[in-house]
């Protein structure tokens, strides 16, 4: 592809989701090799994640009693209003059109659950999974040559001891790792591993809450996908967890059950 920089619309329409699947994917390549403009993609889609959750209760609220009985009004006087119903009709239109436009992306990721519902690292791992599981020659930071290295970096970066989690047997080999940003600059890590056939899945690591800190409350396996990759995440103590493929449900659903029991 080419190497010339998107433009800023072109990166904004690939975080929203708008892009053909072939701009799409040119964008993401790009992104693989610029890990400092993939950091700051990922960061704005977390903060359409958040703005998206932040407002998603308004669309469970009731109906304003006033607007209940504005309902109810004989013809006769509803048609001396019916400019400001059509006027509150084209606000409404575009508020749900702004908040559609905001989160497409994020909605077309969990076709099974609303996106708003998704923690904000489950986003940051969708992200990271689609920009590093192309890249070619550099998918990871650290190699599985430097393993130890790699697991006593990522760990003092995020301030818990991390594994990293054998899937020989599932028939995939670790070959890496990288650190990532999250949310408000915490460290984020990512593990990346590939089967005989090139498939690649990668575990996304999160450290949710500080020392001291209340744990987050935990989650069991949730499965979300966008289509083209599956993805399982969960939450234990401290940790979020969510691992990212291109796989049917069944056989990811084993591979996080190995990470899992690995991990506890």
């Amino acid at each position: 592809m080419s190497t010339r920089r998107p433009d800023e619309s072109m990166l904004h329409a690939w975080v929203d989701g708008e892009l053909s699947p072939e701009s799409a994917a040119a964008v993401a390549q790009w992104l693989a090799e610029h890990p400092e403009e993939a950091a700051r993609m990922a960061g704005l889609q977390a903060q359409s994640a958040g703005l998206q959750a932040l407002h998603a209760p308004l669309l469970d609220e009731p109906v304003p009693p006033r607007l209940r009985s504005a309902l109810r009004r004989s013809p006769v006087q509803s048609q001396w209003h019916w400019p400001h119903a059509l006027a509150a009709g084209l606000m409404l239109c575009m508020g749900l059109g702004m908040g559609y436009g905001l989160g497409r992306q994020q909605t077309a990721m969990a076709p099974m659950q609303a996106a708003a519902q998704l923690p904000v690292f489950v986003h940051e791992a969708a992200a990271a999974h689609a920009v590093y599981v192309p890249e070619q020659r550099h998918p990871v930071e650290v190699a599985a040559q430097q393993q130890a290295h790699l697991v006593q970096w990522l760990s003092k970066r995020l301030g818990v001891q991390l594994k990293a989690p054998v899937l020989d047997a599932q028939g995939f080999h670790l070959m890496g790792g990288r650190l990532l940003p999250g949310e408000t600059g915490q460290a984020r890590a990512q593990l990346m591993y590939e089967d005989g056939a090139g498939q690649r899945v990668t575990l996304y690591v999160s450290v949710l809450s500080r020392p001291g800190e209340a744990a987050v409350a935990p989650v069991a396996f949730q499965w979300s996908s966008d289509g083209a990759s599956q993805l399982f995440y969960w939450i234990d103590g401290r940790q979020g967890y969510a691992l990212s493929a291109a796989l049917p449900r069944e056989r990811l659903q084993l591979l996080a059950e190995a990470v899992y029991r690995q991990l506890e």
